[in-house]
């Protein structure tokens, strides 16, 4: 059986992903620098958000 690829992260996996503090992912999350998804209490960040922000940082 084939392993599933996770297509959303946790605000904790997404910054351990960036190398950055939780906070400074709820604070990029709260501005609009990064989109999450919330379901139920939960917040969830995609992938595709992650690799958008690497591109974007990647071109200054």
């Amino acid at each position: 059986m084939e392993a599933t690829k996770k297509m959303v992260l946790s605000p904790q996996e997404a910054a351990d992903a960036l190398g950055l503090c939780l906070n400074s992912i709820y604070k990029m999350l709260r501005r609009g620098q990064l989109k999450g998804v919330r379901v139920e209490r939960k917040i969830l960040v995609p992938k595709q958000e992650i690799e958008r922000l690497l591109r974007l940082d990647g071109a200054r």
